[in-house]
């Protein structure tokens, strides 16, 4: 081939590299685009999903914090809550004492089908003096 020749080619290529280029330019803009256009909508449901485990985790809370206070009512232990209804204090023997955690533990029954049902509920007060244990057959609901 001569000088010509090979200048010609290279001058028929260069416009079709450059087309090519630009494709890849234009593919790759195109799923950036519609990348971050689905990027709200999944950001939305990842919200969604979190505000209903924040009002579900609520409503748990809720529904602990008014079992407790129904078990100590029902016992006559006078107690003190917080704003969100949460025991933060209980007076035993004349002595208040400050809750530092509460923990429930439900008491199972096997019965004759060998299946297990709920028949009370142990109540577990953390506090600086101790661990203070309440049994109550009232149900969480």
């Amino acid at each position: 081939m001569g000088a010509k020749t090979a200048k010609r080619l290279g001058a028929k290529t260069a416009p079709l590299r450059k087309g090519i280029r630009m494709k890849k330019i234009s593919i790759i803009l195109l799923t950036a685009v519609l990348l971050f256009s689905f990027m709200p909508s999944v950001q939305a449901q990842e919200y969604g999903k979190i505000r209903a485990l924040q009002q579900r985790a609520a409503y748990v809370t809720k529904q602990k914090n008014d079992f407790v206070v129904r078990v100590l009512t029902s016992y006559k232990i006078r107690h003190e809550i917080n704003e969100q209804g949460a025991v933060v204090r209980i007076n035993m023997d004349n002595k208040w004492m400050d809750i530092t955690a509460i923990e429930i533990v439900p008491v199972l029954k096997e019965s004759a089908d060998k299946s297990r049902e709920v028949t009370a509920h142990e109540l577990f007060f953390f506090t600086a003096d101790g661990i203070l244990d309440v049994i109550s057959a009232l149900t969480i609901r």
